[in-house]
């Protein structure tokens, strides 16, 4: 199935439905407590906020890489899939990691970037900072870029989750 790329006002159309909460972020953005903080659509870019709370801390009292990792890819990931105006979803096909220093709780900011944009494949870059703007980690990322279907990017929100119990 060939389709036209999407044009500037398709992406500005879903970032603003992203924007608006008609869109919810998934249960994974919503337990790393995703929040949108800069879009610069021309500049291909977005900065988003997480928490990283005392659950996500690894024996040392430090934020588990992995969830580093995580944050960055739910960065790099919303920003492909607002380029693509919704219709096409990233699944991940590798992502390489660097750490710089150990990260305590509290708020970290993510700046992703798209470095190369294909009809099916999607580049991306991201730098993760603690609130006194040290660089803690950065990310590279190869997403595969799969059509979404007639649901759209409707089907990627999911209900409120529960966060977990600390029995």
């Amino acid at each position: 199935m060939v389709t036209r790329p999407p044009t500037p006002e398709d992406i500005q159309a879903f970032a603003d439905r992203m924007i608006s909460g008609e869109l919810p972020p998934p249960p994974s953005a919503q337990w790393l407590d995703w929040t949108l903080v800069e879009m610069d659509l021309p500049g291909r870019r977005i900065v988003v906020d997480f928490t990283a709370t005392q659950t996500m801390l690894n024996p040392a009292g430090k934020v588990q890489g992995g969830i580093l990792t995580a944050m960055m890819d739910d960065t790099m990931g919303p920003l492909a899939l607002i380029l693509y105006a919704g219709r096409m979803m990233p699944s991940t096909l590798d992502i390489h990691t660097q750490f710089f220093r150990p990260c305590m709780a509290g708020t970290l900011r993510c700046e992703a970037r798209v470095t190369q944009l294909g009809r099916s494949l999607c580049y991306t870059a991201a730098d993760l900072f603690d609130p006194r703007g040290r660089k803690m980690a950065s990310a590279i990322q190869t997403a595969m870029m799969v059509p979404m279907g007639d649901a759209g990017a409707d089907r990627y929100a999911a209900p409120d989750i529960a966060k977990p119990s600390a029995n």
